[in-house]
């Protein structure tokens, strides 16, 4: 044999070595390990079935090379970054475990970003991020972040999510997350969603319920048959739609909305080098993270209470959630507390609302009118007993100073001036 056929043989067998590497037999099956692009070109690693026959073809006869193809019973998914187990009781943890190195540091880069984002609600922020990396099966809100304007870093943000979860973290388009094959997503931590707009019912209904799920969801992989498995993940939204890229209900407490102002709105400069200076701070910032304090306790089934991440913009989506009817409620409160300067609080009953809305808006239902007072706008009907009754379209229509109101004796709703503020 000459020395050119001994290292082409002597290659042969090493490359083969190394293939064999990437394949495991869970139960009856061959499975290898292999690296999918995303819509951005990035990698995600993934599992794909290979029948025997193709293992064969690949690696040879050669009982050497079957002996080095590690097997397991089944596969399972546990999630862990500071205690991970490749292999749990026997099953291959699909869970990838991260490649960082925790260390003592500064990480001004992903402080000052957080920092731009969430404002004055940068505990919530750290709480969040924290929370993730050391309890990453713990339930917490939906993110959204939104602007019309380019230059924010909302998908920056996006970028710090994947860089610190690797392949633990999928970023999707909204024709992906509307798919029927969900494989590409249901086993990640971090789901993150870019150029966001969805209108469709049954997908905030799908949100909903796998922002709060305790048990199994199905997996379903194009030409597989379907899996049951535990989902953990949480959604992050990054959207130009603002104001409107959610159909987020009044009330609705599992959305976190963030309204990103640009870095020139904050006084800062656009760093074209920020996601390198990121990716070299993530072992110092997952180190702060795994030694620092929570500041928020758990106190609901998103782990935060609402107070902790309520913002303009959230309260902006509660709005325009309102049906027609309890906007004009709503406006008309506003009117009338602006023309009655002196009044800190107005009652009225619900045919007190009918006669003042008539001309506002048309098709008015009594039956409407009380249900937006209660289910929207969350007041308490007060019984049957005496109250003074202003009526915006008798004073508007009457001269300069002649208008009087009047008491009356029914079930009314008060409405406070500090609650409606224009």
């Amino acid at each position: 044999m000459t020395n050119q056929q001994d290292n082409q043989e002597k290659f042969s067998y090493s490359d083969k070595e190394a293939l064999a590497k990437k394949f495991i037999r869970v139960g009856d099956e061959y499975m290898k390990e292999v690296f999918i692009p995303d819509k951005d070109g990035k990698l995600f690693r993934t599992y794909v079935r290979r029948d025997k026959g193709t293992v064969q073809d690949d690696l040879g006869k050669n009982s050497d090379f079957y002996r080095s193809i590690k097997k397991y019973e089944g596969f399972c998914l546990v999630p862990s970054h500071t205690h991970y187990q490749q292999v749990v009781q026997g099953f291959f943890n699909e869970y990838y475990q991260l490649s960082h190195q925790p260390q003592e540091g500064q990480f001004p880069t992903i402080l000052d970003l957080l920092k731009h984002i969430f404002g004055d609600k940068l505990d919530f922020a750290l709480d969040y991020l924290q929370l993730l990396y050391t309890k990453p099966t713990q339930r917490l809100p939906i993110l959204l972040l939104e602007s019309r304007a380019r230059g924010t870093g909302k998908s920056t943000f996006g970028n710090l999510l994947k860089l610190i979860f690797q392949d633990n973290s999928a970023k999707l388009g909204n024709a992906e997350l509307d798919s029927q094959f969900n494989s590409i997503w249901i086993k990640r931590l971090v789901i993150i969603v870019d150029e966001t707009s969805l209108e469709k019912n049954s997908i905030m209904q799908m949100l909903k319920r796998f922002s709060t799920e305790t048990g199994k969801v199905t997996s379903n992989e194009k030409n597989k048959a379907q899996r049951q498995l535990d989902f953990f993940g949480k959604f992050v939204f990054l959207s130009n739609d603002e104001g409107k890229a959610l159909p987020i209900e009044k009330g609705e407490n599992r959305f976190a909305v963030f309204k990103v102002p640009t870095f020139t709105e904050t006084g800062r400069k656009e760093n074209p080098n920020i996601e390198s200076d990121i990716a070299k701070e993530i072992p110092n910032f997952l180190h702060f993270l795994s030694k620092r304090t929570l500041v928020h306790t758990e106190e609901s089934r998103m782990y935060f209470a609402l107070e902790s991440y309520y913002t303009p913009q959230l309260e902006c989506y509660y709005q325009n959630s309102l049906s027609p009817t309890a906007k004009a409620i709503k406006e008309l409160i506003m009117d009338s507390f602006n023309y009655f300067e002196e009044e800190a609080e107005l009652s009225f009953s619900v045919s007190n609302l009918y006669e003042e809305l008539e001309g506002r808006m048309r098709f008015l239902d009594r039956s409407k009118i009380k249900k937006a007072l209660i289910e929207e706008l969350n007041l308490t009907e007060q019984k049957k007993n005496r109250y003074t009754y202003h009526s915006l379209k008798l004073a508007e229509r009457a001269a300069i100073g002649s208008y009087h109101p009047t008491n009356e004796n029914n079930y009314h709703f008060q409405f406070k001036r500090q609650q409606f503020q224009s």
